[in-house]
């Protein structure tokens, strides 16, 4: 009995040891826009106040350094890409067919609690800290039915949304799976609010260019831009701790 009290002791001490205190992974997935981000262009309340997304997908690399001894408590850093777009139709004196699309780049900088880290199953939790850089066009086809009224041609034209910087903050979940010492996969889920700071208003664009407008100004509102990320990836694992002499 003794020797196999040993050897579990023996092998619960390697499983410690095994913990890598770095973890770096690349996901992908699916954005769901929320808030006044989400709208549909061919409600004329929703093309005044908000910004007529549908949908897009989401690109991240991520990393995750353990600062306690257990490897619960983790510093997270990192970033992602985020494409959406919208489409739609309605009727402005003439028919009007638009297409719109939002980049969202942002950096993140945060902390996350794992469940179990011993584990080959870990669920986690965390927040970020966030910085935004927001970008992105719209293109609107004009069928000409009354060239009298608002629009005088026909024809496609293109407008790119002046480059903005936020700052927000994002809450997520998720599981790690290790499948040995030096890979695993993850999926998990993001909420992200991403101008809770550095909303402005400017009533004045360059031309081809249109502002992101999301304070409130007169009979405009704010426009609260948040998304839910769904995403699946791969994780590597680094910086395993040296084994004992």
């Amino acid at each position: 009995m003794k020797p196999i009290i040993s050897s579990l002791i023996f092998l619960l001490s390697l499983s410690i040891l095994s913990q890598p205190r770095l973890i770096i992974s690349l996901s992908g997935g699916y954005n769901l826009p929320m808030g006044e981000l989400k709208g549909n262009i061919s409600d004329s309340s929703d093309r005044l106040n908000t910004y007529g997304i549908k949908n897009g997908f989401n690109i991240g690399l991520n990393g995750k350094y353990a600062i306690d001894k257990k490897r619960n408590f983790r510093i997270t850093f990192g970033g992602s890409f985020n494409r959406m777009s919208g489409e739609g139709e309605y009727i402005h004196g003439n028919k009007v067919k638009e297409h719109k699309h939002m980049n969202i780049i942002s950096a993140g900088l945060g902390a996350e609690y794992s469940f179990t880290p011993k584990g080959k199953t870990n669920p986690f939790i965390g927040f970020e800290l966030t910085g935004n850089f927001i970008s992105g066009e719209t293109e609107e086809t004009v069928t000409l039915i009354n060239p009298s009224v608002f629009h005088e041609h026909a024809g496609t034209t293109k407008k790119n949304l002046k480059s903005a910087s936020r700052f927000g903050i994002t809450l997520g979940g998720g599981i790690e799976f290790s499948f040995s010492k030096n890979i695993g996969a993850l999926i998990g889920a993001k909420y992200s609010m991403v101008n809770l700071i550095g909303k402005q208003y400017d009533s004045v664009a360059a031309v081809g260019e249109y502002n992101l407008n999301d304070k409130e100004s007169g009979s405009l509102k704010t426009k609260n831009i948040s998304l839910l990320q769904i995403y699946a990836g791969v994780s590597y694992y680094l910086m395993h701790p040296s084994k004992r002499k």
